[in-house]
């Protein structure tokens, strides 16, 4: 039995403590305190600050940590990098992860290194935006450098105020600086990747669901995401070029992807695993748990790599859509059709206060599907959607 420290107790992390107590592994849940579900798996908790470095460090040496892991936020990142380095534990590098998680760093080392992305400023205390952007062509996008999940992002149409715009978004960051992109006018997708001791085992493209008012938000994936040869050729260059670039290994990547005019471009790319189904369509796809192979890397164990070989992978069709609701308001109960066919988790409780879906953190529950095909996953999906009652008031 080994000792594995995994940052955060949310949603986000479920699957690495169900995957390490599979493992007959013992889990420490270190995180603030909180109604979190991971409190209820672990075999222990530890409230920390997982945003602190130091206090991670204090805690992998306080529980003899054999591995620290984390999936699907930002935030302890850096943390699990410093903490992995100092104690010679296997993970991405304290230097990675603070460029990963740093918008304005990221696209510095992708400019350095060739990659493809939007054109980009820094905006600086005192600086006049519309003097920095001259050169820009609109809409633009202004974006928190340290936000994750659609916060501090606002888009600005030719005629609108972008000294507004950069306010609104100065509001939400914790920095005293912030970038502005040119808007890339195409389609998004995600992708997934996982890079052990150099080498990049696979890069997965992943397919969005939109939603929010102007299909701005993700609220879903699906797998396959079917490429023409040339764009993925083109995705295959972009995604092992950011992987270099960032200097990322040891750890899941997790990727946002735009195609313009035939061309991918990577819009950010951070070492952990995504989130929203991502963990979950991953693994049905790849016909192994992801949440597992991020704790064996950790723990130095890479048997695992001859398991999900091209050849064993059963590439299964699968479909996530996140459950959402059109108001704000108290969930009072809600109600899921028996012969629903979908894997169902609501994690609102009832008497829990909801809000209209506007980001990923007003998602109250999430649904997954399999199909023989894309399309029967997908149309499962819809039909599951319809099947979940809420009562709101």
């Amino acid at each position: 039995m080994k000792t594995v420290l995994v940052l955060g107790a949310g949603r986000g992390q479920v699957g690495l403590y169900r995957a390490a107590r599979e493992m007959g592994h013992r889990t420490v849940a270190v995180s603030i305190e909180g109604n979190y579900p991971g409190f209820s798996l672990a075999d222990e908790a530890d409230y920390t600050d997982i945003t602190d470095a130091e206090a991670v460090l204090a805690a992998a040496k306080r529980h003899k940590a054999d591995a620290i892991v984390t999936s699907c936020v930002d935030i302890p990142v850096p943390a699990l990098g410093y903490a992995c380095e100092q104690l010679g534990l296997k993970g991405i590098s304290h230097e990675a992860a603070v460029v990963s998680t740093n918008k304005l760093l990221m696209k510095r080392n992708f400019e350095k290194c060739g990659v493809r992305t939007a054109r980009f400023v820094e905006i600086m205390p005192g600086d006049d935006p519309d003097e920095k952007c001259a050169h820009l062509i609109y809409p633009l996008v202004v974006k928190a450098v340290d936000l994750a999940g659609s916060k501090g992002i606002n888009i600005v149409m030719p005629g609108e105020s972008l000294a507004d715009a950069v306010a609104a978004t100065m509001s939400e960051t914790h920095m005293d600086y912030c970038i502005i992109e040119e808007y890339i006018d195409g389609y998004e997708f995600s992708a997934t990747a996982f890079v052990l001791d150099g080498e990049v085992l696979f890069a997965l493209p992943t397919g969005d669901v939109r939603g929010g008012e102007h299909d701005e938000i993700p609220a879903g994936h699906y797998l396959p995401f079917p490429m023409e040869p040339a764009l993925l050729e083109d995705f295959n260059r972009q995604m092992y070029g950011g992987i270099a670039a960032l200097e990322l290994d040891n750890c899941a990547v997790n990727v946002d992807l735009m195609v313009m005019d035939d061309k991918v471009y990577i819009l950010e790319m951070t070492g952990r695993l995504g989130a929203n189904c991502i963990p979950e369509l991953t693994s049905i796809y790849m016909g192994y748990d992801i949440n597992r192979m991020i704790i064996e890397t950790a723990l130095g164990e890479t048997d695992f790599v001859s398991e999900i070989s091209e050849d064993k992978r059963p590439c299964r069709p699968c479909f996530a859509q996140m459950v959402t609701s059109e108001r704000s308001g108290v969930l009072e109960s809600y109600e899921i059709e028996d012969d629903c066919d979908a894997d169902i988790w609501i994690f609102a409780e009832p008497g829990e206060k909801i809000r209209k879906f506007s980001c990923t953190n007003d998602c109250i529950g999430q649904l997954i599907t399999q199909g023989d095909t894309l399309e029967e996953a997908k149309q499962k999906a819809e039909e599951a959607l319809s099947k979940i009652h809420l009562n709101i008031r």
